[in-house]
């Protein structure tokens, strides 16, 4: 109700201020919230005929594309967030994070990557990144402590399905159950890690 109420409140306020862009920015993360994916494009693509720069504006259609699996959109949505704005640290990790899932370009992924950490070592999610690059680059002790780093900062299923892989390819086998386990408790839509739960064996 609150929501509601609020976007409407905000739907007026860009009728009165038809070029205030965080008037729409503000419209557009609650139509994201709402899960009205098309107009949450259409606000964030007028904000960026107001103002072609907007950092923001680039990086929140590029989370719209990637879950739309357009992940060349969303390169494209990314590399402009950083042209206008290079120190951008969730669009740095956000671009190295596609580079490292799509195996290419990990040189500029890990510059990427390692900017953000610089911005924000302490970011949970900017950690698992760079542990999962290590486990893309076969540096699996590295990418251990990275991503046993991460679990304990957030508890996330995607970090903990990363931290599965990691344990299965150093061979402990239970730590990987346990942690593909605790991913599914999170998130228990995840054909991927039911998979290698299946497949895995029971391992000790």
């Amino acid at each position: 109700d609150a929501n509601r109420e609020y976007e409407i409140v905000l739907k007026l306020a860009s009728q009165r201020e038809p070029e205030n862009v965080e008037v729409y920015r503000s419209l557009g993360l609650i139509y994201l919230k709402q899960k009205k994916i098309d107009l949450a494009i259409k606000t964030f693509q007028l904000i960026l005929k107001l103002a072609p720069q907007d950092a923001e504006a680039h990086f929140y259609l590029a989370t719209i594309y990637d879950e739309q699996k357009d992940r060349k959109q969303a390169e494209e949505e990314l590399k402009s967030a950083l042209s206008s704005k290079p120190d951008f640290a969730d669009a740095l990790n956000y671009l190295g994070y596609i580079y490292t899932e799509e195996n290419k370009n990990l040189g500029q992924a890990e510059t990427m990557i390692r900017k953000a950490l610089e911005i924000s070592p302490d970011n949970g999610a900017y950690i698992d990144s760079m542990g999962w690059l290590y486990y893309k680059q076969a540096k699996y002790e590295h990418a251990l402590a990275m991503l046993e780093k991460a679990s304990q900062i957030i508890n996330d299923p995607v970090v903990l399905d990363h931290l599965g892989d990691v344990y299965a390819v150093l061979g402990q086998s239970q730590k990987a159950r346990d942690s593909w386990k605790k991913s599914l408790k999170l998130d228990s839509h995840q054909l991927k890690v039911k998979e290698k739960l299946n497949n895995y064996g029971s391992g000790k």
